[in-house]
C-alpha cells in the first residue's frame, strides 16, 4: 500500500514528499523545531501579516508574472477569451475541448502548480503561526496575540476555500493535525467541509472583538480592516465555499442553500451586518497587485491580450453573434448601460486567426483599465477583489434555491441590474428560473476580473452551461503526483468531463 505523507518546512511552505511502503521517511536533523525557529514575537507577527498578502497574490497574480489559473478559469468558462499561449489559455480554449495538459513537461503546468504550491505556502505559514501561538507565545499582549491569531485563521481558511473550489482533492492539514501520522488526501467535498469548520471557528472568535489592523497589514483604501469587517469578509467567503463548490448543476441542487443564505446575510453585501462594502485592495505594483486585472483589462487593439468572450456580449446585445466568426457587426447597442461603461468595442481583433477565430473578440472589459499594462500607473490603484455585488448574488441564489422570498432575491439582483445596468427591475413574479438566469447574467457582466471565481460559478448554471469537455476542476499537479508515486491523471476533453455534467 502506498501512503501519501505531508511534511512542512519551518517557515510554512508546504513540502510534499513521496513515501511508498518500502521507502524511508527521513527527518532532517538540521531542521530546528518550530517553537524554537519562531520564538520571536516580531517574526511571528510579521509571518501572520504576510499570509494576507500571500493569499491575495495566489488568487489574482500567481507567480512568475503570470496570473494562473485566474485567466485560465475566465477563458475556459467563456467569460474572457484569448489565443496566446500564456496562462494556459490557448490550448484550453480549443473547440472541441482537449484534456488539460497535466504534465511536468507542459508549459500549462502552471495552471495547477501555482494554486497548489502557493496555496499550501499560505497554509503552511498560517499553520506555523497558529502552532506557536497555541504553544503559548505572546505577541506582547493577549489582544495583539489574539488579533494575529485571527489573521492566521483567516488566511488558512481562505486558502482552503480556493483549493476546495479548484481541485478534485487535496490535503487538509492544520495546526491541530498530528504530524506523526501520514496525511491522506481527501476529495473536494471533505476539503469544503473542513474549510467551513475553519470559517465557523474564526467567525465565532472575531465577531466578539473590536480590533483594528494597520493599513500595512491589508491596504484597504476606504479604511482599516477591523474585526467587524474581517467577520463580514469571512462570512462571504464561507458562503462562497458552499455556493461555488458544485461541479455541475446536479450537485448544486444538493447544497445546503439555507446555510449559504445565513452566511451571505452576514457578509459584505446587503443583509443584517450593516452597509454593503466592496473588498478593495490598494495595489502598489510591488507587494500588492492583481495580474488578473492588469491582463484581464488589457484589451486594446493591437497591443492587448485578453478580450471579452462574445458569449457575454451576446447576452447584452443579441444582435452580436455568441461566437466571433470573422465578420464585423459593429459596436452595436444594448439596454444595459454597462455595455458602454464597462466594455468597449475594438477592432481589429487581437491574436492569430489561424488558431481559431472563435478565440477572438471585438470587445474588451475596461471597468478597471486604470490598472492595465498600457497605463502609466499600471499595477496600481484601488482594485476590487470581492465585490458586495458578488455576495449579494450568492445570497440571492441561496434564497431562491432554499424556497425563500423571491422578491428579496429580486431586490438583491437589482442592486446591480438596475443601479448599474439601468435594466428593467427583476421581481419575485418573474419566478425562480428567470431569477437564476438574471443571476448568471449579472455574474457574467458584473464580477469579471475580480475574485477569479468565473469557472467555479459557471460550471453549475443551467441557462448557459459550460462547454462540453471543459476541465471544470483541476487535478493534483503532475509534479506532486510524481513525488507521491501516484498515477498522473487529468480532466477535460471528450469523455473526460463526467464531473462537470
Amino acid at each position: 500500500m502506498t501512503q501519501r505523507k505531508l511534511r512542512y518546512s519551518v517557515l510554512g511552505v508546504a513540502v510534499l514528499l513521496a513515501s511508498s511502503c518500502n521507502s524511508l521517511d527521513v527527518t532532517n536533523p538540521n531542521q530546528p523545531d518550530i517553537q524554537r525557529a519562531l520564538s520571536s514575537p516580531a517574526d511571528v507577527q510579521a509571518l501572520a501579516q504576510s499570509t494576507l498578502n500571500s493569499f491575495y497574490i495566489t488568487v489574482v497574480s500567481g507567480n512568475g508574472g503570470e496570473p494562473d489559473p485566474s485567466v485560465f478559469g475566465c477563458v475556459t468558462s467563456d467569460v474572457c477569451t484569448m489565443n496566446y499561449g500564456n496562462f494556459g489559455a490557448r490550448f484550453n480554449n480549443l473547440q472541441p475541448r482537449i484534456p488539460l495538459a497535466n504534465s511536468t513537461a507542459s508549459n500549462d503546468r502552471v495552471v495547477t502548480e501555482q494554486p497548489w504550491y502557493q496555496g499550501y505556502g499560505t497554509i503552511g505559514a498560517a499553520n506555523d503561526v497558529l502552532t506557536v501561538l497555541n504553544l503559548g507565545l505572546s505577541l506582547g499582549s493577549p489582544d495583539v496575540t489574539e488579533q494575529y491569531k485571527e489573521v492566521a485563521q483567516f488566511s488558512q481558511a481562505a486558502a482552503y476555500t480556493y483549493l476546495s473550489m479548484q481541485f478534485d482533492k487535496a490535503f487538509v492539514v492544520t495546526e491541530k493535525t498530528d504530524k506523526s501520522v501520514p496525511a491522506e488526501m481527501v476529495d473536494h467535498t471533505g476539503v469544503r467541509d473542513s474549510t467551513l469548520r475553519m470559517w465557523d471557528d474564526l467567525i465565532a472568535a472575531s465577531s466578539t472583538k473590536s480590533y483594528a489592523y494597520p493599513l500595512t497589514d491589508l491596504p484597504m483604501p476606504d479604511g482599516q480592516l477591523t474585526s467587524a469587517r474581517l467577520t463580514r469578509i469571512a462570512n462571504t467567503l464561507a458562503a462562497m465555499t458552499l455556493a461555488y463548490h458544485p461541479r455541475n448543476p446536479a450537485q448544486a441542487a444538493t447544497v445546503d442553500w439555507a446555510r449559504v443564505a445565513a452566511y451571505a446575510a452576514k457578509g459584505i453585501g446587503t443583509g443584517s451586518a450593516g452597509a454593503p462594502f466592496d473588498w478593495v485592495i490598494q495595489d502598489d505594483n510591488k507587494t500588492w497587485y492583481s495580474l488578473l486585472a492588469m491582463y484581464g483589462e488589457y484589451g486594446y487593439s493591437g497591443s492587448g491580450w485578453v478580450r471579452t468572450d462574445h458569449r457575454v456580449i451576446n447576452r447584452m446585445n443579441p444582435s452580436i453573434p455568441p461566437e466571433y466568426d470573422g465578420a464585423d457587426p459593429g459596436p452595436g447597442t444594448s439596454p444595459d448601460s454597462r455595455y458602454t461603461s464597462d466594455y468597449q468595442y475594438a477592432t481589429p481583433p487581437i491574436g492569430d486567426a489561424s488558431r481559431g477565430k472563435y478565440m477572438q473578440s471585438l470587445y474588451w472589459h475596461k471597468r478597471y483599465e486604470f490598472t492595465n499594462w498600457d497605463q502609466p500607473g499600471y499595477g496600481t490603484g484601488n482594485v476590487p477583489f470581492i465585490l458586495a455585488a458578488e455576495s449579494d448574488l450568492i445570497r440571492a441564489e441561496a434564497i431562491i434555491r432554499s424556497n425563500g422570498v423571491l422578491q428579496t432575491a429580486a431586490d438583491l439582483i437589482n442592486n446591480t441590474r438596475v443601479n448599474r445596468g439601468h435594466l428593467a427591475p427583476a421581481t419575485g413574479a418573474d419566478g425562480a428560473a428567470t431569477l437564476l438566469s438574471y443571476i448568471s447574467y449579472e455574474r457574467d457582466v458584473e464580477i469579471t476580473n475580480t475574485s477569479a471565481t468565473t469557472l467555479y460559478w459557471r460550471r453549475a448554471v443551467t441557462d448557459q452551461p459550460i462547454r462540453p469537455g471543459t476541465a471544470c476542476q483541476l487535478p493534483v499537479p503532475a509534479k506532486e503526483l510524481e513525488t507521491l508515486a501516484m498515477p498522473i491523471y487529468t480532466f477535460g476533453g471528450a469523455g473526460n468531463d463526467a464531473a462537470c455534467h
